[in-house]
């Protein structure tokens, strides 16, 4: 067994993990980091089968709660637990396959496309209010308003809201993703769900009376003939779709914008053939997708290159790290918005694969589209930040950028 005690958060590893990457594919690609307390396993072959295996729980609360929790402690974060505990990310079969079923009516294909004319809608008017501006805050301007104003718009939330719904977003993000840890982290992650929460049921009780066309009024109704679905899990999970919906986006929108900025050349391929715009998609969330890696916890022993890794233990798939394996990519470090296949593990894999996922596409091919057309000259202005998270691979703002027409 390799031993390490690599810290996921120090600086230069937050502003660019990839030669740390390469160095752990190649020199340990299963080992147990003795500073995060858990297992990482980094190429793209493990972490695939690790996506599928049953045998990786994908419920890491419980553990977390009764080994790393004092009683004291789990009687006063019981809030925190009663909601994570029913986000269907963090649940196992059968729990995760009754609710996944039920969500997934949301983000078929069919759903997603009637969704279009709002999104092109938020598309253009988030890009008008640029007209006349020398210079913008990309995620300020742009990759947090937009799909935070789309999610609002689907669950039905006031738009006028959305600095809240980014708050609570934002301490829940930090608690979920690693952030940098400080004693106040929890306190403030469940303040922020007991205000969230507070705030939801407002809205279901308007829905009660009156019932609308959005996500909230439909869960309600199946919720209504459902006696498996509780009023609190249509809480919980508009309070799931409300801060993955618009954090991961944002992410995602801001690392692609950045990343087809940082290759000037691949902007340039893209203005002036927008047929690319998927296979562009793609490779943006291969080489900076929102999302580094994903937890699991082992159901039982297993044996994953000849490393023993017991029940209980913590597991984290590096996801972004499998994404640059040569053995799956051809030279993986060049970015070509023309690669195809393009097989990566962005949204994860498995049941567990992003249901948000057609709905975070569409968003960015708009965006993708709309953006070079408008500003065929665009350019990044001083350096990008990212936020020091285990997790997640977002953007500290401001991020400049300069708007040639």
């Amino acid at each position: 067994m390799i031993v390490v005690d690599d810290d996921l958060l120090e600086p230069s590893l937050i502003r660019d993990p990839v030669p740390y990457y390469s160095r752990v594919r190649t020199e340990r690609p299963v080992h147990y980091n003795e500073r995060w307390r858990g297992w990482m396993i980094s190429r793209y072959d493990d972490v695939y089968a690790g996506l599928h295996d049953p045998r990786y729980l994908a419920d890491t609360i419980t553990p977390y709660f009764q080994t790393r929790l004092s009683q004291e402690e789990r009687d006063r974060f019981a809030p925190i637990y009663e909601v994570l505990n029913a986000w269907v990310v963090f649940l196992d079969p059968p729990k995760h396959t009754y609710l996944r079923r039920i969500f997934a009516r949301a983000f078929t294909p069919r759903a997603v496309a009637r969704m279009r004319g709002v999104v092109e809608a938020l598309v253009r008017e988030a890009l008008d209010e640029w007209a006349g501006q020398d210079r913008i805050d990309l995620v300020g301007a742009y990759a947090y308003w937009l799909p935070a104003n789309v999610i609002a718009t689907i669950i039905g939330a006031p738009r006028e809201d959305l600095e809240r719904f980014h708050h609570w977003a934002d301490v829940l993000t930090n608690l979920l993703h690693g952030g940098v840890g400080t004693e106040m982290r929890m306190d403030n992650a469940q303040q922020g769900i007991l205000e969230f929460k507070e705030y939801l049921q407002r809205l279901y009780d308007e829905r009660i009376a009156a019932p609308r066309d959005d996500m909230m009024s439909w869960l309600m109704e199946v919720q209504r003939n459902d006696p498996g679905l509780r009023p609190d899990d249509v809480l919980y999970s508009c309070m799931l779709l409300l801060n993955a919906g618009h954090e991961t986006t944002q992410n995602l929108i801001a690392n692609s914008i950045t990343t087809l900025l940082d290759h000037p050349e691949q902007y340039a391929r893209l203005r002036d053939d927008p047929s690319l715009v998927k296979t562009a998609i793609e490779e943006c969330l291969r080489m900076n997708g929102p999302m580094k890696g994903t937890m699991r916890v082992a159901a039982t022993d297993l044996d994953v290159d000849g490393n023993r890794i017991a029940a209980g233990e913590r597991i984290l798939l590096w996801m972004a790290a499998a994404n640059r394996d040569p053995a799956r990519f051809p030279d993986p470090e060049r970015f070509d918005i023309a690669r195809s296949p393009n097989p990566h593990l962005a949204f994860g894999h498995g049941i567990h694969f992003c249901l948000g996922a057609p709905l975070a596409r569409l968003e960015l091919e708009l965006t993708l589209l709309e953006l070079p057309r408008r500003y065929p000259k665009l350019r990044l202005e001083g350096e990008v930040r990212y936020q020091p998270r285990i997790l997640s691979r977002s953007i500290e703002p401001p991020v400049t950028l300069a708007l040639s027409a």
